[in-house]
């Protein structure tokens, strides 16, 4: 690779020049976080966003049949087509109070971080360079994604890729956080459920002391035989209805990472074994459902594209992140596309209502995602 002074120096005087764009992109950020967007609903932001598209000038304001939104901003010469996107939905139902908290140095709101701050970029962003006086020469295809968490298994960013009517060159995908995140590739993995239902025995009733809850314990001890701790995650158990009631259904949430997808498909056949097993042996209704899965793959860390993100995020003076895996970027290589999951800022309490982020970091955060940009503007992932 490379390196690329004049761009190192030009990036680095972008954070004191974006001071000037704080009112602007608090208030996106704020407008966009109050509105609640489950994962299935999240039209309401979407059109938001397509308002902000139409405002800016943005051409082909648009969305497709999963509810993405997405625009162009032209490029002078239009040769190329970067695509920069961000998911629209967050962990919290509408049910949830929305209002955020804004302070000097944080804004604390459920969802801020995943993902109403990397939303609220993609909608500033044609401001923001305009404000700086930048012009790429490449397209700026700026998309708002549906359908991209738990069982909408990043439905809105791989139906966009699938059926992009244009070729593109590069992607980036916008987080919250965290600043110095850089994920260019992914494990094979899945989300997945395991149910049990305990079926009442006719004439046992209160003598029937058959819990579910028991019955995933025995899944659990299986799981933790059968696969490193490294790569599983055991999300969350629910089950039962009252202290003295034993629990007739249960519900076990696990993710499952391999370093290759042969490898994966050979430990889902092996649950499904151990799924029948315990079936057998307790009487209990089991059932193992995949609700999202990635494939494994993605770019090299000698990439192009990954040094020269790596190079801009440390002329800024952050500390590029020591992981490299996003299931947004099994995306990507899906499609052939060089791509990068990229953060903001620094935050806390993720996927908590108190969830919170820092104010002062999200300006070298959108230097970044500028210098990035400019970077595969310059032909960095030309011939690649």
């Amino acid at each position: 690779m490379q390196d690329n002074p004049g761009l190192h120096e030009f990036v680095a005087r972008l954070p004191a020049a974006l001071e000037g764009c704080r009112e602007i992109i608090l208030a996106n950020l704020v407008m966009i976080g109050e509105i609640p967007a489950p994962t299935f609903h999240e039209q309401a932001r979407i059109d938001f966003l397509q308002q902000r598209f139409t405002e800016s000038g943005l051409q082909n304001v648009s969305s497709d049949e999963v509810g993405n939104g997405a625009a162009v901003l032209p490029g002078t010469e239009g040769h190329k087509n970067i695509l920069v996107s961000a998911h629209a939905d967050t962990p919290f139902p509408a049910t949830i109070e929305h209002t955020l908290s804004i302070y000097p140095e944080r804004v604390i709101g459920p969802g801020i971080a995943d993902n109403s701050l990397g939303l609220s970029m993609i909608a500033t962003l044609p401001m923001l360079l305009d404000f700086l006086d930048i012009q790429l020469r490449s397209n700026l295809i700026l998309m708002g994604a549906t359908r991209s968490l738990g069982r909408g298994d990043l439905a809105g960013l791989r139906f966009f890729l699938a059926n992009s009517s244009v070729p593109i060159s590069a992607g980036l995908s916008v987080e919250g956080v965290q600043l110095g995140r850089l994920d260019y590739a992914s494990q094979s993995s899945i989300d997945a459920e395991i149910t049990c239902r305990i079926q009442v025995v006719p004439g046992k009733g209160a003598a029937d002391r058959s819990s579910a809850v028991l019955v995933l314990n025995q899944m659990i001890q299986r799981l933790c035989q059968l696969v490193r701790p490294q790569d599983l995650v055991l999300g969350s158990i629910e089950g039962g209805t009252a202290f003295k009631t034993p629990a007739r259904n249960a519900v076990l949430r696990i993710e499952l990472q391999q370093d290759s997808d042969n490898k994966l498909t050979e430990l889902t056949r092996s649950i499904d074994a151990i799924v029948e097993d315990i079936s057998a042996q307790t009487g209990a209704q089991l059932r193992f459902d995949i609700i999202a899965r990635s494939n494994a793959g993605g770019l090299d860390p000698q990439h192009p594209l990954v040094e020269h993100a790596r190079s801009i995020i440390t002329a800024l003076g952050i500390e590029p992140g020591q992981g490299c895996y996003s299931t947004v970027a099994s995306c990507f290589n899906d499609q052939g596309i060089p791509g990068l999951v990229i953060g903001i800022t620094e935050g806390q309490h993720l996927n908590q209502p108190d969830e919170e982020i820092e104010i002062e970091p999200v300006f070298r955060g959108i230097a970044q995602l500028i210098g990035i940009l400019m970077a595969i503007d310059g032909g960095c992932c030309d011939g690649h």
